[in-house]
C-alpha cells in the first residue's frame, strides 16, 4: 500500500513539471506574440495588464519536492516520519555515484521505501527489523568494467523511538564516531541505543525487558514454579526468568536432594515442550552445572 502510495505521489509530481514546462513555454510565447503584436497606443497599457494577469495565471508554485531521482528528498523523509515510531538506520555509502545508486536501489526496492541520501549517508527507517540485519555485502555489476563487485556494508540501526529532526541528526554524528572506531573496522551491523547512548543487543534489551515481568518467579518457591511452568510452558519470557533463577540459585539447589529433582524435573519439561534454541542451550548449560 505504501509502494503504490509513493509511486502515485511520483506520478503528479512528474505531472506537475510536465505542466511547468508547458506553461514556461506558453509564456515565452506570449510575451514573443505581445512584443510583435501591433496595438493601437490607447489599448496597449490595457493589453499589456491583462497580458500579465494571464502569464500569473500560469505560475505553479511548487517548491518542496517529495521525490528527487526516484527517492525521497531529506526533507520528505523527515516529514514523512515525523511522530512514527520505528527504526532509523544509516548506511555508509560507496564513493563511486552509480554504486551508491544501485544499492539505494536495492535498499528501496527490497526493504523500505522509506530511503533517501543526506551527507553521502543512505538513511532509512524501518517499522520493524528485516532482513536488513543479516546483509553484509551486496552483489553489483558495473556495466563499464564488466566485472561483479560486492558492496561492503556497514551498517547502525537506532534502537526504536520517535525521531525528529535533532534525533536524526545526533544518529548521523554517531554513526560518523563509530565509522572511525578501529575496532569496529570489520562490523556490518550495530544496534544503538540513543537513549542510553551505547552499542546495545537489541533481542537482549526486549528479552530483559519481558523477564522484567516476571520478577515475582524470584520469591515464588520451587515446588509452586512446577506447577506454573506447565500453564507457562509457551511463555518463552516466563521461561527465560525461571531459568535465570535456577541459575542463580544453583548452589543452594545443589545442597537439596528434594529441589534438585524438582528443578530436574522442569529441565527435563522445558526440554520436552519448548522448541527454542536459546533455552535448550541454557537448559543443557544448567544441567550440567547441576551435576558437577
Amino acid at each position: 500500500m505504501i509502494n503504490l502510495f509513493f509511486y502515485k505521489v511520483k506520478e503528479l509530481e512528474e505531472f506537475i513539471e510536465k505542466i511547468k514546462k508547458r506553461d514556461e513555454k506558453i509564456k515565452d510565447e506570449l510575451i514573443e506574440l505581445f512584443k510583435n503584436c501591433k496595438i493601437e497606443k490607447s489599448k496597449k497599457e490595457e493589453f499589456k495588464e491583462k497580458l500579465f494577469k494571464t502569464i500569473a495565471l500560469l505560475n505553479i508554485k511548487y517548491n518542496h519536492k517529495f521525490f528527487r531521482n526516484n527517492m525521497l528528498t531529506f526533507s520528505a523523509f523527515e516529514e514523512a516520519i515525523k511522530n512514527e515510531e520505528g527504526y532509523l538506520v544509516i548506511i555508509s555509502t560507496p564513493n563511486n555515484e552509480e554504486t551508491r545508486k544501485f544499492l539505494l536501489g536495492f535498499l528501496i526496492k527490497k526493504i523500505s521505501p522509506f530511503f533517501t541520501i543526506s551527507q553521502n549517508k543512505i538513511i532509512g527507517f524501518l517499522k520493524e527489523l528485516s532482513e536488513l540485519k543479516n546483509i553484509k555485502s551486496i552483489p553489483f555489476y558495473n556495466p563499464l568494467t564488466e566485472e561483479f563487485n560486492e558492496i561492503e556494508l556497514f551498517t547502525v540501526i537506532f534502537q526504536k523511538d520517535k525521531f525528529n529532526v535533532a534525533k536524526i541528526e545526533k544518529a548521523k554524528k554517531i554513526f560518523n564516531e563509530l565509522q572511525r572506531r578501529p575496532s569496529l573496522r570489520n562490523k556490518h551491523f550495530i544496534e544503538y541505543s540513543l537513549k542510553a547512548n551505547k552499542i546495545v543487543d537489541f533481542e537482549k534489551e526486549k528479552a530483559n525487558k519481558e523477564k522484567e515481568k516476571y520478577i515475582y518467579i524470584f520469591d515464588e518457591s520451587y515446588p509452586n514454579l512446577e506447577i506454573i511452568l506447565k500453564k507457562e510452558k509457551e511463555n518463552i519470557p516466563f521461561v527465560l526468568a525461571l531459568l535465570e533463577k535456577i541459575d542463580m540459585d544453583l548452589e543452594k539447589i545443589k545442597d537439596s536432594k528434594g529441589l534438585e529433582n524438582i528443578v530436574n524435573r522442569m529441565l527435563n519439561f522445558i526440554e520436552r515442550n519448548i522448541d527454542d534454541k536459546l533455552i535448550r542451550d541454557e537448559v543443557n548449560f544448567l544441567r550440567r552445572k547441576l551435576h558437577h
